[in-house]
């Protein structure tokens, strides 16, 4: 029987979100919950949810960052179930980056198509109260070993693949390296937990977002089949 993964994140209220990172005029919603009836009084239960697009773990299209990329709804179902590659880079703390050569020297072969999971050990840290500040990034001299590889999918375990760290300069550079692989076509799925417990290479990614019409990204559960 194969062993599934579960790679997203629990939503909780007070937990982790971006809005100290975006300058929205009215910001992003914090995870909210609430009961709306009980079966006591009501005779059934129910909840309302208070989310963004990129609440938790969620997977996106171009759409995120390019005018005229194909939306969710755009995409067959088939589109989010596709083979997979882990590939764990050396741990990584606060504020550290992800080298390009790391990747070059871990990662397994990736076929076309693939979904990319990369892993660097920061998916543990998902209830830290630095958890998106504290954010681990990729250096820009990924770029072009990311743009080599034929992977449909780049998932990962931490909430910001770039920041200011990504540059030698210490340059504010978002978007320099997801906007080329949006170009491409691919997904972007993050933030991803337990990808440290997988132990083999490659199996099957099921990462099924919320079925919303025009929408470049909506949280999803994720689910890694190994073997």
């Amino acid at each position: 029987m194969s062993k599934l993964f579960d790679l997203s994140g629990p939503l909780y209220e007070g937990m982790w979100s971006y809005s100290s990172l975006l300058d929205l005029k009215d910001g992003l919603p914090e995870f909210e919950c609430k009961r709306l009836a009980t079966v006591q009084a009501d005779g059934f239960e129910a909840f309302s949810y208070r989310l963004s697009s990129i609440t938790g773990t969620y997977i996106e299209t171009g759409a995120h960052m390019l005018e005229g990329a194909p939306m969710l709804n755009d995409l067959d179902a088939s589109t989010f179930i596709r083979p997979a590659v882990v590939c764990h880079v050396p741990r990584k703390g606060p504020g550290e980056v992800i080298h390009g050569a790391e990747l070059a020297a871990n990662c397994p072969p990736v076929q076309p198509g693939d979904a990319l999971l990369i892993e660097c050990g920061w998916g543990s840290r998902w209830g830290e109260p630095d958890y998106v500040a504290g954010s681990p990034a990729f250096h820009v001299d990924c770029l072009p070993w990311f743009m080599a590889q034929p992977f449909g999918i780049l998932g990962v375990d931490v909430p910001c693949i770039e920041s200011a760290r990504s540059r030698p300069d210490g340059s504010e550079a978002t978007g320099n390296m997801l906007v080329p692989l949006f170009q491409r076509g691919i997904l972007l799925l993050a933030p991803l937990v337990n990808l440290e417990r997988i132990q083999t290479p490659r199996g099957q990614l099921i990462a099924l977002p919320l079925n919303i019409r025009a929408v470049s990204g909506a949280p999803c559960r994720a689910i890694f089949v190994e073997g």
